[in-house]
């Protein structure tokens, strides 16, 4: 097959990419994701920019001067990275992150995505860089609206959670960046793999009776997802909080770390209700806030929520309990296979730059 596009979603923990790859009529999406902490080593992103490019799966490409082969066509770009602290500031993330992709891409040019919608060329939004800064929610609500007539898009990652009114073919946020994001609930900092379980419960039930939760690097969601079967040791892509593996005896044990113990202080069943306990108190500010904005929004009665992302199984409960009906973003936007919905922004990006979305 030949390749078309390529989206790029640059994380500060995760890097994805997905291609738009195309023979005759048939055309499909593949995509990869892997971890890369950019405060360890800033100066390695274009390199490993580099890989995720060159590992797709098709034939074809640009030699690249670092050994690698860079996918042609047409390539789209957004990044919420630039939010590292090993950054002074978003601007210098910003372009510091676009240096990294131009590395990677050799002489290939690319667009970046903005917070309106737009693509701009990477030498406009290097003299505008906030206006590019922590948009690739954007992307995917705007691929969404483009589908469905009028609803709301959540997007549950690893780390956060975005809930995107849109309406007659584009979204309709309150807020585009992260701090009015924050506050109009459009942004729950809540996802699946890293979100530190004692910022969701100050108490867990125990056998005896309610325990406080420790505040410590302990453990993360993910090890709660694992335990709880609703993820994969496979899916659990973060780096672990003890840097062992992610099995559920892993898992486990690090759970019981939240509350002081080892994990032979502790039964199976109760570590599952413990754990069972974290998900319901992660999903409770979900659906308030899916609640909040689709009310603001005036997505009427029962309406539908695009979902998506690595959690996605936990935006279907949320968007049901909030009186939503979630329809998966690859049955919104058919025809590109399967899966391509856990690195939406990415996939999104890859069909506007093709120009087929």
């Amino acid at each position: 097959m030949n390749h078309v596009a390529s989206g790029w979603d640059i994380g500060g923990v995760h890097l994805k990419a997905a291609h738009l790859l195309r023979r005759g009529r048939r055309a499909r999406l593949v995509f990869r994701e892997q971890p890369f902490e950019i405060w360890r080593d800033p100066r390695r992103l274009g390199p490993a920019l580099r890989r995720l490019g060159v590992s797709r799966p098709a034939g074809g490409g640009t030699r690249t001067g670092g050994g690698g082969t860079a996918p042609g066509g047409a390539h789209a770009v957004t990044l919420t990275a630039e939010l590292s602290d090993v950054f002074p500031g978003r601007a210098a993330g910003v372009r510091a992150v676009l240096d990294a992709v131009a590395e990677a891409l050799d002489a290939i040019p690319f667009r970046v995505l903005d917070t309106r919608g737009a693509l701009l060329p990477a030498t406009a939004a290097r003299r505008a860089p906030l206006r590019v800064a922590s948009a690739n929610w954007m992307a995917t609500a705007l691929l969404a609206a483009r589908h469905v007539r009028r609803g709301l898009l959540v997007d549950i990652g690893s780390t956060t959670t975005d809930i995107i009114p849109f309406a007659l073919g584009r979204p309709r946020p309150e807020g585009t960046d992260d701090r009015r994001r924050l506050m109009s609930g459009e942004l729950v900092y809540s996802g699946v793999l890293r979100t530190p379980p004692a910022a969701l419960a100050a108490t867990v039930p125990l056998p005896g009776g309610p325990c406080r939760t420790i505040p410590e690097h302990f453990t993360q969601m993910g090890d709660v997802y694992v335990l709880l079967g609703r993820l994969t040791p496979r899916d659990y892509t973060a780096a672990t909080p003890d840097g062992r593996g992610r099995s559920r005896a892993a898992c486990a044990a690090r759970l019981a770390r939240l509350v002081g113990a080892d994990r032979a202080d502790l039964r199976a069943p109760d570590l599952h209700r413990l754990a069972a306990h974290l998900m319901e108190r992660q999903l409770d500010p979900i659906v308030a806030a899916i609640r909040s904005v689709a009310a603001r929004a005036g997505c009427g009665r029962a309406p539908v929520a695009v979902v998506c992302g690595s959690g996605r199984f936990l935006a279907e409960i949320a968007a049901r309990r909030a009186g939503c009906r979630p329809v998966p973003l690859e049955a919104a936007v058919p025809g590109f296979g399967h899966g391509w919905g856990r690195v939406g922004p990415a996939a999104s990006l890859a069909l506007f730059a093709a120009g087929v979305a």
